[in-house]
């Protein structure tokens, strides 16, 4: 198939905005935590599951689903994953105990991994090659943007409830899924779609030199990043001592600080920076800082800089790791399951993370949270230096 002739910006722009709705699901659930913990009263510990559950299926199964986009088409399954959310929002809503709402939250994060899996898809067929790093580093800007604009809504909920944000929620994502149904445009459709076949299409992926290399290094940047954005706002409650209203916010600046990093992507691989060595750098960043911001003598507003730091600065990887997807994807049709299996990693990362901190916090403190994080964002680091000697891409 040959590539467009120019890139259509109208439908990146739309394709992002999806993802944004989608993350707005992610960042709704730390700011509504402890109202939701006084409510139906849980620990931390059960309580992380309420952000850790959310990324379950496309933990064990995002290199599947990216193979049903292909074959279903991801135009038609992103407005599809978008009303699923909404449905799973409306369901959580009603929660009357944590087991419903912790499977609402399950079917949430299905709805999720095709919407992410399908708008890239999407960006990766509407937009020519010179442009393409550029829209995946605005793509990689959604979760960031959504998790912090949903953040916002922090000082609103002693006035509507977790129950009304998660109402809220429903509406909003029954009205963007309406709008691209109607608006998004019909890309032509890479050849042989027809004669895909789901495991065929997996073994193509990870044997293939990189794609598995990817979604490793984005494992433990993805669960560094959900375990501190999930409990940031717990985390400066307890420390320094502000309102739940006031700990949103600040938490919200630290994963908007996110976009940063996500928007220089393109700009940086545009100019001749080679794609390993930003990651190299970045990752090296997401090390240092993970072991300041939860050294215990760190002075409680150095370490809300060094979560500022570890959010921007850390930004640069997602948009390194997604916007390889159509370079090391086995071939253009089998971007979807190369971007499903990444984002399998991600969200492996995600389910992970959160539980894994709080299980450490609650035997050892704030403190014990490096002992987990920091080992793995080594390996993150290694697993870039893997990727750099397949040589592949500069």
């Amino acid at each position: 198939m040959t590539e467009p002739a120019h890139t259509s910006w109208p439908a990146v722009i739309l394709a992002v905005g999806a993802g944004v709705a989608a993350a707005f699901q992610i960042g709704k659930a730390p700011i509504a935590l402890p109202f939701i913990r006084d409510e139906i009263q849980i620990g931390l510990s059960a309580a992380s599951w309420i952000l850790s559950i959310f990324a379950l299926l496309g933990a064990t199964a995002g290199a599947s689903m990216g193979s049903i986009v292909t074959r279903l088409g991801a135009r038609r399954m992103l407005p599809f994953g978008l009303i699923l959310l909404a449905a799973a929002s409306l369901a959580g809503s009603l929660a009357p105990n944590l087991p419903w709402l912790l499977a609402s939250r399950a079917v949430e994060g299905i709805g999720f991994m095709l919407v992410v899996i399908a708008a890239p898809t999407l960006i990766t067929l509407l937009t020519h090659p010179k442009d393409r790093q550029t829209a995946f580093g605005l793509w990689g800007s959604f979760m960031p943007f959504g998790v912090a604009v949903a953040m916002m809504a922090a000082p609103g909920l002693p006035l509507v409830g977790w129950r009304g944000l998660w109402l809220g929620m429903a509406a909003l994502l029954t009205a963007y899924a309406l709008l691209v149904h109607y608006r998004m445009p019909h890309p032509a459709i890479p050849a042989a779609t027809a004669s895909t076949h789901l495991l065929r299409d997996i073994a193509a992926t990870i044997t293939a030199p990189g794609p598995l290399v990817l979604a490793g290094i984005f494992l433990p940047y993805s669960a560094a990043y959900a375990a501190l954005t999930g409990f940031l706002p717990t985390l400066l409650i307890e420390r320094l001592a502000v309102s739940p209203g006031v700990a949103g916010m600040m938490a919200a600046a630290v994963a908007g600080a996110n976009i940063l990093g996500n928007l220089a992507t393109g700009p940086l691989l545009r100019l001749g920076a080679r794609r390993w060595a930003v990651m190299t750098g970045a990752g090296v960043v997401v090390l240092l800082t993970l072991i300041g911001i939860f050294s215990p003598d760190m002075p409680s507003d150095i370490t809300y800089i060094l979560c500022l730091i570890f959010s921007a600065v850390g930004g640069l990887l997602p948009g390194c790791i997604l916007g390889g997807a159509s370079i090391f994807a086995p071939d253009r049709r089998l971007v979807p399951v190369t971007l499903g299996l990444l984002m399998q990693g991600s969200n492996l990362g995600q389910l992970l993370g959160p539980v894994a901190v709080a299980a450490a916090v609650a035997g050892g403190g704030w403190e014990a949270a490096r002992l987990v994080l920091a080992p793995a964002a080594l390996v993150g680091v290694g697993l870039v230096l893997v990727l750099r000697r397949m040589g592949k891409e500069p």
